[in-house]
């Protein structure tokens, strides 16, 4: 099980390697491929747990992209996934926001450090509101290139420059909270990483 898992993880970075290879090439094998991908991403925890339903699930959809690879349906499928990533990731924060709930990101500071003292509270509610506007821009984005860049470039931009703004921010923000709530903050960068490491996020599912 411990092996299967590993795999199951670098499932997800093939997916935009394949499809970037995929638009440059015209390739309908690595299209297919993608798509394969692409559904094994979707089912991939049920599929762990060798769920018989979701390996029926997979098998018929591997079927169906088959026979419709060398459709516009797929290449529909490539161009709404990276917006509907991104739309689910704003809602996954943004539900958080409603009343009555708390943060996402003050969910995780909380399972790291326990109880947060008020303007950590005001800071990690803040950093889950730009994290929900980032996913929604970038949701925009994606389809605006969608509709009106060239296939390179978008695929260019969806499967390679997406992740690196994540990154890039995902870092930046370590330097902005050093400035914003310094004083409450005791962990080295390695320490903080390894924290996030240790969180079961299963979790925070249900917000």
């Amino acid at each position: 099980m411990p092996r299967l898992s590993f795999f199951a993880g670098l499932v997800p970075l093939l997916y935009p390697v394949l499809v970037h290879a995929a638009v440059l090439t015209g390739s309908l094998a690595l299209r297919f491929i993608a798509l394969a991908v692409l559904v094994i991403n979707v089912l991939g925890p049920w599929l762990i747990r060798r769920r018989i339903l979701a390996w029926l699930a997979a098998l018929a959809l591997i079927a169906a992209a088959a026979l419709v690879v060398d459709t516009a349906g797929a290449l529909a499928f490539f161009y709404a996934t990276p917006v509907l990533i991104c739309l689910g990731l704003a809602w996954f924060f943004g539900r958080t926001l409603l009343a009555g709930r708390t943060p996402l990101i003050t969910l995780l500071a909380r399972a790291i450090r326990g109880p947060l003292p008020a303007p950590v509270a005001r800071y990690t509610r803040a950093v889950t509101v730009f994290w929900c506007a980032l996913m929604v821009v970038m949701a925009l984005a994606n389809l605006g290139l969608a509709v009106f860049a060239s296939p390179e470039l978008w695929s260019l931009c969806a499967n390679f420059l997406n992740y690196f703004i994540v990154a890039v921010v995902f870092v930046a923000e370590w330097g902005v909270r050093q400035r914003a709530i310094g004083e409450y903050e005791d962990m080295s960068w390695r320490e903080y990483i390894a924290a996030l490491r240790r969180i079961d996020y299963r979790d925070f599912r249900h917000g």
